[in-house]
């Protein structure tokens, strides 16, 4: 069985639940992942922490816990995004720039939105970045002609489980 729990409550969660001192940490995609386990109770305590290994190793040390590379393997899905949105829609415009070539700009979004959405975040950020002159939104589309793709998670997933494949 595994527990699974915030970074910051994992060596808390250790001691009271295990009764233990040590942990291990291993490299992840989002960071590092800690585990610590009790074979007798067949208990694993796990934890995703979005620093890399050698950070999170140094917070769980200076909670108390001796730590170890390495991790406790568990049948259970440890969620890599707790707490995290886990459906992220990727934003992408092409633009016509002031240069001869051609702009792209990218951003992420919690929820699906609406191209006008896209576009005028990237009206906004362009103005306050200077980026462009004090133009109206109506000006701006017509100069930079853009082009707005958006990727849903379901389509991101595809591409990297194409990427896995190869």
């Amino acid at each position: 069985m595994t527990l699974q729990v915030s970074f910051e409550e994992f060596a808390e969660t250790v001691k009271r639940v295990l009764g233990g001192k040590e942990a291990y940490v291993a490299p992840q995609e989002t960071g590092a992942v800690a585990t610590a386990g009790c074979a007798e109770k067949a208990i694993v305590v796990a934890a995703i922490s979005l620093n890399p290994p050698d950070q999170a190793a140094e917070a769980l040390k200076a909670s108390g816990l001796k730590v170890f590379n390495g991790t406790w393997l568990t049948g259970e899905e440890i969620l890599a995004h707790l707490g995290i949105q886990t459906d992220t829609f990727v934003a992408a415009v092409a633009y016509k720039s002031g240069d001869d070539k051609a702009g792209v700009w990218i951003d992420a979004y919690p929820e699906l939105p609406t191209q006008m959405t896209v576009l005028k975040t990237m009206y906004d950020e362009f103005r306050e970045t200077g980026e462009m002159d004090d133009v109206l939104f109506e000006e701006f589309i017509q100069l930079a002609n853009p082009n707005v793709v958006i990727v849903s998670p379901s389509q991101l997933q595809s591409f990297l489980k194409q990427k896995q494949d190869c």
